[in-house]
């Protein structure tokens, strides 16, 4: 009798310099784990700064790298604002300029493309040039031609440009916005990706590892004016956007999974929340919460045995069907 064939899924959420909470996990559990914790997972789904982090992991960079690009760089991502900006961002302009963000990945990534990653990843964006969501994915199944060609970099802007905080990006396939205006918590993408394009079986056991990035749920006070203009909303309306999204897909993730399903995450408590409320908020006091909390976690979920299933796990050698790495022939 053949075994029940088991994909893992590694599934990283959007946050802006939150990510850097997501970055030091994964910089833990890699090093717990001895190995570059791609090859623990099957597939690496990650949207907006959870792309970057799952572009960066599929390349096999050390995880402990890319959690020291987003501390040592906060500040040029999220501080490329000259007057105009300054004056006018949010309401004519994004709030902060493309440029920091591009000169960090393009010195990280250089021209290196999807098809020459090491690991399967799917990652979401929004092609604001067709109004729908679009997934850059590696060439892992044979009908998958086009995106093995597209730069990590165009990919990561893409999946990166978050509404207002940050221009629109375009490259050869349109125009596009942040992917958590689609998906930002993208684990359910991911299962849906296994069940249709890696795993005919339909008895094959799928779990999926979420991280997220100390996502504050976006609420309203009691006293707060019910009658709202952009003035009012400014970039509340994308973190609702992406608070509303994560807590459904966690729901549904559970409902589906049941205990197949583990999520690493943290609510911040009411004085850590003034540090690390804004997705743009770098600072002192956002770096110690994001790396303090994320350091405990990652040491919480290895201690806890509904974890060790993705330790144990060793992902099989991806197949490409296109591509510098196409390792099939032809059908």
């Amino acid at each position: 009798m053949s075994e029940t064939p088991t994909f893992h899924v590694l599934a990283l959420s959007g946050g802006g310099y939150r990510g850097l909470y997501t970055a030091t996990v994964l910089a833990e559990l890699e090093r717990a784990l001895g190995r570059p914790i791609a090859s623990h997972f099957d597939l690496i789904c990650g949207t907006s700064v959870g792309g970057i982090l799952a572009l960066g992991l599929a390349d096999e960079i050390p995880a402990s790298q890319l959690q020291a690009l987003f501390e040592e760089n906060g500040n040029r991502i999220f501080g490329c604002r000259d007057l105009l900006r300054r004056l006018l961002g949010f309401w004519f302009t994004a709030k902060h300029s493309s440029e920091g963000l591009k000169n960090v990945l393009t010195e990280r990534f250089g021209e290196k493309t999807i098809g020459e990653l090491k690991h399967r990843v799917l990652i979401p964006a929004v092609n604001y040039s067709t109004g729908r969501g679009q997934f850059f994915k590696t060439p892992h199944h044979l009908s998958f031609e086009l995106d093995h060609h597209m730069r990590l970099v165009d990919v990561a802007l893409a999946t990166s440009a978050a509404p207002v905080y940050l221009p629109l990006s375009r490259n050869p396939r349109g125009v596009f916005a942040d992917g958590g205006l689609v998906g930002n918590a993208p684990g359910l993408f991911g299962l849906h990706e296994v069940r249709t394009f890696l795993s005919p079986d339909k008895n094959a056991q799928i779990r999926v590892l979420a991280i997220g990035t100390m996502t504050i749920g976006a609420t309203v006070r009691g006293s707060a004016s019910l009658d709202r203009g952009f003035g009012k909303w400014r970039g509340g309306l994308f973190d609702l956007v992406i608070s509303a999204q994560e807590s459904s897909v966690d729901y549904m993730l559970r409902q589906s999974l049941g205990a197949s399903y583990y999520q690493i995450d943290d609510k911040a408590t009411p004085d850590q929340s003034l540090d690390v409320k804004a997705l743009d908020s770098v600072s002192i006091g956002a770096t110690n919460t994001l790396k303090d909390r994320a350091t405990h976690a990652a040491q919480r979920a290895l201690g806890d045995p509904l974890f060790q299933p993705f330790r144990v796990h060793m992902a099989s050698t991806p197949t490409f069907f296109h591509g510098p790495n196409k390792n099939i022939l032809e059908a």
